[in-house]
């Protein structure tokens, strides 16, 4: 759910109806994945009254079920969650945590209002590689009033382990936004060979940022960050548009965000992995237009031998940010 998500039915894409229908919400229980191989994009769009977003195919985000106390979601563990440095990304998560946080939420808004992702934040406990086939998360409603709805989350992998919790502060808005177009089959079925690492563009490939990382860890563009209310001596990741990532009312899905800034944060300052990412605070302040590149502009606001704490500012070609992040991470 994220900033100004507008409107498309609930599968798994986790995204509100056009309509504002409580009994009628149109909710489906997603695939069940025996295995991590056959978690495909493929398998997840064939599966009936489910709308398949392009975040949701990436990190094959699906199995749905309402709970009496909330919702669950489940997330396949594969290549799919690879980022910087060839090891599994904390930001993976973004999409799953998103989605599973803002659902009961949802079905706890006041009547005709949707809502919209202010804050999203996750604590890893069981830092990865996490054990598959799936990641299970359960979402839960902590207390809802005219204005907003606070959710918390707990993520356990295919061992039993705890991974992480998430909470997330939504706010709702007045209902009556434009029922967007839904996503198109071809932009789903060009993500089923995406991983995290593409959360940073296509040259994240091309091992362009300087270190001794496998040559899976740089970026489109680096640069010295020096717009207005930045720090020197930061780096600037610019990513191209693309469709892939978009929420399917024309928005780069939060959770996708979520993923590019705490990947950013790796690879600009930490792409051997010395650290270990432990926590992520995302406050989201605009609507992230799905056809516009994002620039990521990492600043360490401490680098120690054993933590360190980034900064991370999403923003878009104007330069305006759409959000903020806190990333601490730590000493293995």
């Amino acid at each position: 759910m994220k900033q100004e998500n507008l409107p498309v039915r609930v599968g798994i894409t986790g995204r509100q109806t056009g309509e504002d229908v409580n009994s009628g919400f149109g909710l489906a229980t997603g695939p069940s994945v025996p295995t991590a191989a056959t978690v495909t994009v493929a398998a997840m769009a064939a599966t009936a009254d489910e709308e398949i977003g392009g975040p949701q195919a990436i990190f094959r985000v699906g199995g749905y079920r309402q709970r009496p106390d909330g919702a669950e979601l489940t997330m396949g563990v594969g290549p799919w969650l690879t980022g910087v440095g060839a090891t599994t990304a904390v930001g993976s998560l973004g999409v799953l945590v998103d989605d599973v946080l803002g659902r009961p939420v949802f079905m706890a808004r006041p009547a005709g209002s949707h809502l919209v992702t202010f804050e999203l934040s996750v604590e890893i406990v069981t830092p990865p590689p996490w054990s598959g086939p799936l990641l299970r998360a359960y979402g839960t409603v902590v207390d809802v009033d005219a204005a907003r709805g606070l959710s918390h989350c707990e993520i356990v992998d295919g061992a039993g382990r705890l991974v992480a919790t998430g909470r997330a502060h939504l706010r709702f808005v007045a209902a009556g936004w434009a029922q967007p177009q839904r996503i198109g089959a071809t932009t789903v079925a060009g993500v089923s060979e995406l991983s995290a690492l593409d959360v940073l563009g296509p040259a994240a490939w091309n091992g362009s940022l300087t270190s001794s990382a496998p040559a899976r860890t740089s970026a489109v563009a680096v640069a010295a960050v020096a717009g207005s209310g930045d720090t020197t001596g930061g780096t600037r990741i610019v990513v191209p548009a693309r469709p892939e990532f978009g929420n399917g009312s024309g928005a780069v899905h939060g959770g996708i965000l979520f993923c590019g800034m705490e990947q950013a944060a790796v690879a600009a300052d930490d792409p051997e992995g010395l650290l270990r990412t432990t926590s992520v605070t995302v406050h989201y302040l605009r609507r992230a237009e799905v056809d516009a590149s994002v620039s990521y502009d990492v600043v360490p606001e401490h680098r120690g031998r054993s933590v360190a704490v980034y900064k991370v500012t999403a923003r878009g070609p104007a330069g305006k940010p759409y959000c903020v992040a806190t990333v601490a991470r730590t000493a293995r």
